[in-house]
């Protein structure tokens, strides 16, 4: 029974929530520990801005986390194309089917909690970015939020 005047709340989803660059680097750091190992420079990632194009001796598993990391520790630089290359590498591991193709098998190797930081990368990226990543950002969300990709 409801009273005169009460206004019912929505559930706020997580998915809805924004996220702020400190807490995002945190959760990058969280969910793929590699990123202590550093197996990339900074300079690196800024010279080779496309992870598919300039496949990295490392794993995929380990590289593509530094990419993001680097969106996350360099949001004021965002005019430079490793922002625009992650989300679309990221969008186009989305849709892999085949999990031996080690150029492009990142969600394969990666575990439940680190498709949902994934995911929440994205997500920032949305909320937090000036620059319109459009339509390739929202495919990217919208394929990582499918189940197989």
């Amino acid at each position: 029974m409801r009273s005169e005047g009460h206004i019912d709340e929505m559930p706020v989803r997580v998915e809805d929530v924004a996220i702020d660059s400190i807490t995002m680097r945190e959760e990058l750091i969280k969910a793929f520990p590699s990123l202590a190992e550093r197996g990339l420079s900074e300079v690196y990632i800024e010279n080779h801005p496309d992870i598919m194009w300039d496949i990295p001796e490392i794993s995929l598993d380990r590289a593509v986390p530094l990419y993001m990391l680097w969106c996350v520790d360099h949001m004021k630089e965002e005019g430079s194309l490793v922002f625009d290359n992650t989300i679309s590498a990221l969008n186009k591991y989305a849709r892999v089917k085949n999990h031996t193709a080690n150029d492009q098998n990142f969600r394969f190797l990666c575990d439940h909690n680190q498709i949902e930081v994934v995911r929440t990368f994205l997500r920032w990226c949305r909320d937090s970015l000036v620059l319109d990543y459009e339509p390739m950002l929202s495919r990217a969300i919208r394929n990582w939020d499918s189940d197989g990709g």
